[in-house]
């Protein structure tokens, strides 16, 4: 006998109203399935979740898949209940917009309304009666028969980004359905949301408590945000017992899966049923592929060297990044990231920041993405003219889809032929000091092609981009094309300062500056 059977055995012997009334208080699933007569909820899995939500009802972030009735256990069976237990308990409802949460007031309201046992066993619910001026309606909340009288109503509904509150403390704060597919279409609309989501926790009483119910549709929402801070602890229940495609339903039957990932898609079937965005990851990157160097002078001198760059012209807070990436083609036809940089910049920032670097590394010339009417090339070549410090700088478009142009770095890193730098620090815009390569695969490499921000992805496709088509050195001397050009150009300013001077090597009298 399961522990289900035994508890239906048990809830047969209940005859009385006593022992009807201490059941729907104190047993999550009798409530739902015998007192709110959910009989499509009498099955093993819905057990299982009563029992568990019960045993641990709030601090979580519960991530179900869809029609796994996370949101009539939570929000509604489990918030039902502790109402019949405690009239004074004050609840409000968040989701993304307001009409959402209102609808899960709603199916609140309607039960109180339309449950006779529930009316019965618990007076207290029932609707206002003639001469009662208790709050009733969706639009205000509702309130029950209650001795104290906070100004908050037993419950409200509010959303989140449009509209919360002021002024009120709820002791039950939820949050059901605040991530939505609007609120993951641009890296703003994620930040605005999971910004929402903190200001909305001042709207918690004292010693309050929280729960958060919704489903997963984008690898960096809000969820993600809040997971990675440590702010909610998941509770994970996906369609397959494993969470993959293949794996063995734990409620919905598996013809129902297949149809449901065959209409979806793999990347929504993903997100919806498995709660995981990544779990489609035929055309990613893996973390076993990922190879580390630690680069030094004397190691990256030797290789052929250019600088990517992949600007962004706007310093917004969510806006995307300008990327610098210092790329060397190696004699063991390795591509390594010598140094990389990205932060918010405007273009007197990403001017400097091009002649630190060709400063500093000698490149064979300067990448830089051009599109449209950027003005960036012709702003660096007039600063090259003022301060009389040239290289060589080369635009770079091209019609491939950036997406596509990602997917060409895929074999380099399978093949282990792309090399990252173990450490590579540097100081953004704001004078922070950041760390590229734990940036660059937390928050790019492990979620492509769903990440948020591309733009450290972007830059470094350029480095196997056919227009910049660099060489490997040939390995001869073990000097680069770089090494060679400079030793070119020293020879030949020595031969002319000899000439000049009557000299074949020296310096030029008086100037005190060497050759």
């Amino acid at each position: 006998m399961t522990e289900r059977e035994r508890a239906q055995a048990a809830y047969a012997q209940a005859r009385h109203s006593e022992d009807l009334r201490a059941l729907c208080a104190g047993d999550l699933f009798f409530l739902l399935v015998h007192g709110m007569g959910r009989a499509d909820m009498d099955n093993d899995f819905c057990f299982a979740r009563c029992r568990e939500v019960q045993a641990v009802p709030d601090g979580c972030l519960d991530l179900w898949a869809r029609e796994h009735y996370k949101s009539t256990i939570i929000t509604l069976g489990l918030t039902i209940q502790n109402i019949l237990n405690n009239p004074a308990l004050t609840v409000g409802i968040f989701s993304h917009t307001r009409p959402i949460a209102k609808a899960f007031l709603r199916q609140i309201k309607r039960e109180f309304e339309t449950n006779r046992l529930l009316r019965e066993l618990f007076p207290h619910i029932r609707p206002p009666g003639r001469g009662e001026s208790r709050t009733w309606s969706e639009d205000n909340g509702i309130v029950v028969r209650r001795e104290n009288n906070p100004k908050e109503n037993t419950v409200e509904a509010w959303g989140l980004v449009d509209g919360q509150p002021t002024g009120k403390h709820f002791d039950l704060l939820i949050y059901d359905d605040v991530v939505t597919l609007e609120s993951v279409s641009t890296p703003e609309q994620i930040a605005k949301t999971t910004e929402a989501w903190r200001l909305s926790l001042n709207l918690g009483a004292r010693g309050g408590a929280r729960r958060m119910i919704g489903t997963r549709y984008h690898a960096n929402d809000t969820y993600a945000e809040l997971t990675k801070s440590g702010s909610v602890s998941v509770r994970l229940h996906p369609a397959t017992s494993d969470g993959t495609f293949e794996g063995e339903p734990v409620l919905l039957p598996r013809e129902v899966l297949d149809e449901k990932r065959r209409d979806m898609g793999p990347y929504v079937f993903a997100c919806q049923m498995l709660q995981n965005p990544l779990a489609d990851k035929a055309d990613g990157f893996r973390t076993e592929w990922l190879r580390y160097w630690r680069p030094a002078e004397n190691l990256w001198r030797p290789m052929n060297r250019a600088i990517l760059v992949d600007p962004a012209g706007s310093k917004k807070k969510a806006g995307d990044y300008s990327v610098f990436c210092v790329v060397g083609w190696n004699v063991d036809k390795g591509l390594y990231l010598i140094h990389a940089e990205r932060s918010r910049l405007n273009l007197t920032e990403r001017t400097a920041t091009v002649f630190r670097l060709a400063r500093e590394f000698d490149p064979l010339f300067v990448g830089y993405e051009q599109y449209g009417l950027q003005s960036d090339i012709e702003h660096i070549q007039g600063e090259m003219d003022r301060l009389n410090y040239h290289f060589a700088i080369r635009p770079l478009g091209g019609r491939t889809a950036k997406i596509d142009r990602i997917r060409r770095l895929i074999p380099w890193f399978e093949q282990g032929r792309l090399f990252l730098p173990a450490q590579a620090g540097f100081r953004d815009g704001e004078g922070r000091i950041r760390e590229f390569t734990r940036e660059f695969v937390e928050e790019e490499y492990e979620s492509f092609p769903v990440c948020i921000h591309d733009d450290m992805l972007d830059c470094l496709s350029r480095a196997v981009d056919p227009e910049v088509s660099v060489p490997f050195p040939d390995g001869a001397d073990g000097r680069s094309a770089v090494e060679k050009e400079l030793d070119r150009i020293r020879e030949t300013n020595r031969a002319l300062n000899g000439e000049r001077h009557g000299l074949k090597y020296g310096y030029t009298a008086g100037s005190g500056a060497s050759w």
